[in-house]
């Protein structure tokens, strides 16, 4: 199998995997939010640093950490991508799978408009256009209900302003998410020994069956991780970035099958949203040359 081959096999399946993924996440709706999140950032790490120490790459971590300010805002990052899961996690807990799939659909874009007014980076007219449509559709969901789309509008931002913070950490993809799981293990910990105290069995029941799906929890972040990254790294990134976009498709499609309502404002908002992404990705559909970021997940 060629490079560009095996590029599209691990950006099409990463992606897939990450919008599959609401449909094993559903087996944990009987736990709290806070034991599936918990869960995830423990194993997680521990198979990250299985295999960075497998691997004689501990040294990377260290090297990553080597002043304050690279410190911090490795801490920022792991806050954002934490919060970032819980949201995930509620909104399939309490069915607004929708929501979560319109805040991957937005992410990007606000990520690209975050890189303009943050960072100084140059906006393609194109991608301002889409912006215009993604707005748009956030408003048009809002008249539907009593109250803006928070969820949608949480995820996006805290995946977009993770997306900027990491930009400017020069770290490996694996390294840098090992390093944000360390960071969130100590919490994870807090409430284990909380559990503890309070006669819980740890990890999801303390049976077997428990302690697999806690360790899946850790494999359904690291998996989608390295094919996406991997994706990246063999495929142009206008490629990558909207192969990505498979991913809240998925996560749309499910959420209609497990019977969350889908209105004809619901259809308007992804109408709005998909024009707006055809627009942003029209040079590349159209064969020319065009600078597109890639998404930045984790």
């Amino acid at each position: 199998m060629n490079k560009t081959l095996y590029g599209y096999f691990c950006a099409t399946s990463g992606a897939l995997f990450w919008g599959m993924s609401p449909l094993y996440y559903r087996l944990l709706n009987d736990y709290m939010l806070i034991d599936v999140v918990a869960q995830r950032v423990f194993w997680s790490c521990v198979i990250f640093g299985v295999i960075l120490l497998a691997q004689k790459r501990s040294a990377e971590i260290v090297v990553a950490l080597n002043s304050p300010k690279k410190a911090f805002l490795f801490l920022i990052c792991a806050l954002l991508i934490g919060i970032n899961w819980l949201l995930f996690i509620f909104a399939l807990k309490y069915g607004q799978l929708m929501q979560s799939a319109l805040g991957y659909y937005i992410y990007p874009l606000l990520t690209a408009a975050m890189g303009y007014y943050v960072l100084g980076e140059r906006l393609e007219r194109m991608t301002k256009i889409a912006l215009l449509f993604a707005i748009a559709a956030v408003l048009l969901k809002a008249s539907s209900l009593t109250e803006l789309p928070w969820i949608a509008i949480s995820m996006a931002i805290t995946f977009a302003a993770y997306a900027i913070i990491r930009k400017q950490l020069p770290v490996k993809a694996d390294t840098g998410t090992a390093i944000e799981t360390i960071m969130l293990t100590p919490i994870a910990i807090v409430y284990f020994t909380w559990q503890s105290q309070q006669g819980v069995p740890l990890f999801l029941g303390g049976n077997m069956t428990g302690l697999l799906l806690a360790v899946c929890c850790g494999l359904f972040t690291i998996i989608p991780l390295y094919l996406f990254h991997t994706g990246n790294k063999n495929l142009p990134l206008a490629i990558a970035g909207l192969l990505f976009y498979i991913n809240p498709t998925s996560q749309l499609i499910i959420s209609v099958l497990l019977g969350e309502a889908f209105s004809i404002i619901d259809m308007g908002v992804f109408v709005l949203i998909w024009v707006g992404l055809i627009i942003q990705f029209s040079p590349l559909l159209l064969g020319q040359k065009h600078r597109l970021k890639k998404p930045v997940v984790e």
